[in-house]
């Protein structure tokens, strides 16, 4: 990311564009999920090209991709502050509802971590060692996790699953 981001920062430096070099000066960091990340998106969006591609194009695609993605700059910023409020107002309603109200979710990802774990590593360890121990039937650690997913995420990662599912089937061919 350093090397994109030196480029970018030259590119912005050399077109006038003070809003991007701004943000690369304040917010380039490690996660991809920041602002600066988000700018270079944009860039190589206008550039026509992958994020990582950047460092190979020609300086000057770079440059008139920086020009204008620092036109549009302002409302990426507005854009990028609108998704932050929404995490923080969720944070919020979550924090509202107290602890009992939220600790299923928790709890139920660590016991089920735990349950995994103890069918995959703990107990054919143990059985290795001559303990005896009832397996964990892997059937019903799957419906578990998929009766989890379900009410957690709103059902959406299984209403996910099956609309890639039914894609899949019809992209089959039978054989004439």
């Amino acid at each position: 990311m350093s090397a994109i981001a030196a480029i970018i920062l030259g590119a912005a430096a050399k077109v006038g564009a003070p809003i991007i070099k701004s943000i690369f000066e304040k917010h380039v960091g490690g996660v991809a999920g920041t602002l600066a990340g988000t700018v270079i998106d944009v860039i190589a969006e206008k550039a026509g090209v992958a994020p990582d591609e950047l460092p190979t194009i020609p300086a000057g695609k770079i440059e008139a991709a920086v020009a204008e993605a620092e036109a549009e700059a302002p409302e990426t910023i507005a854009l990028w502050s609108q998704g932050l409020a929404g995490q923080f107002a969720l944070l919020q309603a979550e924090q509202a509802e107290g602890f009992w109200p939220s600790a299923w979710r928790w709890g139920w990802m660590y016991l089920l971590a735990f349950l995994w774990v103890c069918a995959f590593l703990f107990f054919p360890i143990a059985k290795a060692f001559g303990l005896r121990l009832d397996p964990i039937d892997t059937s019903t650690l799957i419906t578990l996790t998929g009766w989890f997913i379900s009410l957690y995420m709103g059902g959406h990662t299984i209403k996910e699953i099956g609309r890639q599912a039914v894609e899949a089937v019809k992209t089959w061919k039978r054989p004439v």
